[in-house]
């Protein structure tokens, strides 16, 4: 709910911007802009694998006789010449007269097939070439196979094995799909740049006209993290292009002195502006103009787009003023559990009937819940859930049930109620996973559980029986209906926030400890002077992984050089260079001297697994710019402030760069990224655990003592003893002062 009205805030405060749509009556020397140069619409031919699609219902039975699968149609896409190429084999049980398969394609009755003959079925299976109406296809399309399979022309059991058909995994659909020309109108926003109906990786390149300053860096993060939010779990790319022309929907960053060539009469602007226009080179792409006298104007330009394009039209937005946006909190994140008070399931939900699910095996009702990483879960085990749910009244001799899985590992389950006029209440836990490299790992939790660092899913599946009779049954009744209620909750605030670090599995899989405030207000990022495409595309993809994790856009992100005046006090440093940057010419006690000596002492510490010694650093001499493409991440406790980290991803080359943004967006990599330093070379990923841990956040006193002494039963045993003389010392103190007390008032 709060989550909601800082949205609503926030567009309230930008309703005194100004803008001048353009859309019917452009400047003229904007003309040639409008649509672009004349060219025949490029045809893309398409294979869609049911595999890729995320089809995995293969198998259709008695009683679960269909199965869908779902595909997209982009905004800009005009799809034709759609074809459905499957094959399967069935039962031979299966009477061939009588059974047969149907095919839907968006509801719409499109064949019939019979069940082949049983002879046939031994040899080859049943292969199918299906022309479907381009005139029924949708921006959200669904293919459903429905099963009529009999046995039995008398009576039979529904849910006998004889009856199946087995639909092959290398069934793919083939279309081809012409651009279209679509309007320019920001209306559309986030579209044609992302469109959530494509569920494949965002690929958006920013161009600018020469390697950008920190402002215009901070606008380009600005604007990434956003479209990193939209994204979400599909994962975006941001290529870094300099003064090129794209052949794609793209981004392009212009202010009144710095225009790329392809751009260079592009008229200059009095205010912050935004822009569509059409590519001047390929007429059906699409380009998103952040227009500005300066760099500042680029990041008013910004802000003003990601918190006020919903009420943004035509195309050309210019920006009079904007309030001041307020400051995110720590951990209210729209993406993450509230840790304030118990988050109820209805505002976790995507759609409104999200937490229902209908007939005997329908799948299970999901929700998505990503927790602060932080979590202080010692000696804790769960998570505690308050599950509500209700189900359709069932015969007293049947035995449904609910079962509760996490990131599809069983937890528990639950007895459904005969009775369906009551909610069923039910308390329970959410395990957690161990840790070893965290404060979650002095219990031994199950192995099955919520990881903190990742996005879980928690799966709800109805499980319902059905009353047979004899050896003959007919088709279930249907109308079986299970619903977990909105108003179950799970509850984190008694939960304090105390992590040890460095930790940078949590790191690279939940942006922590520069995601603690979503809109990355105590992050500052440092980079080597003249940054190269590569590594400011690295920063971008990182920045967009951010958003995705939060869900709301890092605004207030601090970009500097490492050559500028820097205040490094009560930051998180998010620190990208090369191994080559020394602190020769710095004096010792100089901050920036400080934080380059700890960064060189991590990385030597990585490369040497963790054997460099300080004090014999001149025995030991590597020069890491000879190695080739190698990368490193490491952590460490920042020497500025005790409660602050530093993350440096180091790259010993141009090219090395690519190795960090591979293995921080795959997430196959990030489970390998672990500890307190890493190396990514072509050959893998190695982790070393090389630091001290040190912790941040806050627990009480008491828990402070006990979790730092529970390895070390020795110490807590002799403190123990030493606070029981204490305490009887004080006691017996008190008793002597009373005793002393009586006497001298019995003398009186």
């Amino acid at each position: 709910m709060i989550n909601k009205l800082l949205s609503t805030l926030v567009i309230f405060l930008l309703m005194n911007i100004a803008w001048q749509a353009n859309a019917i009556e452009p400047m003229s020397d904007k003309t040639i802009f409008n649509n672009g140069y004349p060219e025949s619409a490029q045809v893309t031919s398409l294979r869609l694998d049911f595999e890729a699609l995320g089809f995995n219902n293969y198998k259709l039975d008695g009683i679960n006789n269909d199965s869908n699968v779902d595909f997209t149609n982009r905004i800009d896409k005009l799809s034709k010449d759609l074809m459905l190429n499957f094959s399967y084999t069935n039962s031979p049980s299966l009477i061939a007269n009588v059974s047969h398969l149907k095919v839907y394609f968006n509801e719409n009755l499109v064949t019939v097939l019979s069940i082949n003959e049983p002879s046939n079925i031994i040899k080859n299976t049943a292969e199918h070439n299906i022309a479907l109406n381009a005139k029924y296809i949708q921006d959200f399309n669904q293919i459903r196979f429905e099963l009529v399979g009999y046995y039995s022309t008398s009576c039979q059991d529904y849910f006998s094995r004889a009856i199946w058909v087995e639909i092959n995994k290398s069934s793919n659909i083939t279309l081809d799909q012409t651009s279209l020309a679509i309007d320019s109108k920001i209306e559309y926003l986030p579209e044609p740049f992302f469109d959530s109906k494509d569920y494949s990786k965002l690929t958006l390149p920013f161009i600018f006209s020469g390697t950008p300053n920190e402002e215009a860096i901070e606008a380009a993060a600005t604007l990434s993290s956003w479209f990193g939010a939209q994204a979400d779990w599909r994962g975006a790319n941001f290529p870094v292009v300099l003064n090129q022309s794209p052949n794609q929907h793209s981004v392009v960053f212009i202010t009144n002195t710095s225009k790329p060539a392809f751009l260079a009469d592009y008229p200059d602007v009095e205010k912050p502006t935004i822009e569509i226009i059409s590519n001047p080179i390929h007429r059906y792409k699409k380009i998103l103009l952040i227009l500005g006298r300066d760099e500042k104007d680029l990041k008013t330009a910004v802000n003003g787009l990601v918190f006020g394009h919903k009420v943004m039209t035509g195309r050309s937005v210019s920006i009079e003023g904007m309030n001041k946006i307020p400051l995110r909190k720590a951990y209210d994140a729209p993406r993450w559990l509230r840790s304030d008070r118990p988050v109820h399931f209805d505002e976790l939900i995507d759609y409104p009937t999200q937490l229902q699910t209908t007939g005997l095996n329908s799948g299970p009702v999901k929700l998505n819940i990503r927790f602060a990483p932080d979590l202080f879960t010692w000696r804790e085990k769960g998570i505690p859930i308050t599950l509500q749910y209700r189900n359709t009244p069932e015969d007293d001799t049947l035995s449904s049930r609910l079962n509760m899985l996490i990131n599809q590992e069983f937890i528990s389950g639950f007895l459904l109620e005969k009775n369906d006029s009551t909610v069923s209440t039910t308390k329970t836990l959410l395990p957690l996973i161990a840790n070893t490299d965290s404060t979650q790992s002095t219990e031994n939790f199950s192995l099955n559980g919520i990881n903190l660092a990742k996005r879980n899913e928690l799966n709800f599946d109805f499980r319902f029986d059905v009353l047979k009779n004899a050896t003959c049954t007919g088709a279930p009744l249907g109308g079986e209906y299970g619903v977990i209620d909105g108003h179950s909750h799970i509850d984190v605030s008694n939960f304090n926030h105390y992590i040890a670090l460095p930790d940078l599995n949590v790191f690279a899989n939940s942006g922590f400890p520069f995601t603690k405030y979503a809109d990355l207000q105590q992050t500052l990022v440092i980079l080597n002077e003249n940054p190269t495409p590569k590594a400011l595309s690295m920063l971008f993809n990182l920045t967009g992984h951010f958003g995705a994790i939060t869900g709301y856009p890092g605004h207030r992100l601090t970009v500097k050089y490492l050559s500028d005046d820097i205040n490094y006090n009560d930051k998180d440093i998010l620190f990208i260079t090369k191994p080559s940057t020394r602190s020769d010419k710095l004096k010792e006690d100089e901050p920036k001297n400080i934080l380059l000596n700890n960064n060189q002492r991590a990385i030597k510490l990585a490369i040497y697994n963790g054997a460099y010694d300080d004090n014999k650093a001149e025995k030991i001499q590597i020069n890491v710019t000879s190695s080739g493409n190698m990368a490193v991440i490491t952590g460490y406790q920042s020497p500025f402030s005790s409660q602050r980290s530093i993350v440096s991803l180091t790259a010993t080359t141009n090219e090395a760069f690519g190795l960090l943004d591979n293995a921080l967006m795959n997430s196959q990599s990030r489970e390998q990224i672990k500890g307190s330093a890493t190396i990514i070379t072509t050959q893998g990923i190695e982790t070393i655990k090389t630091d001290k841990q040190y912790f941040v956040g806050q627990i009480p006193v008491h828990t402070l003592i006990w979790f730092h002494l529970s390895d070390h039963p020795f110490i807590l045993a002799l403190l123990s003893i030493l606070t029981l003389l204490l305490i009887s010392f004080i006691l017996w103190r008190l008793l002597q002062a009373l005793t002393y007390k009586r006497l001298a008032e019995g003398d009186k």
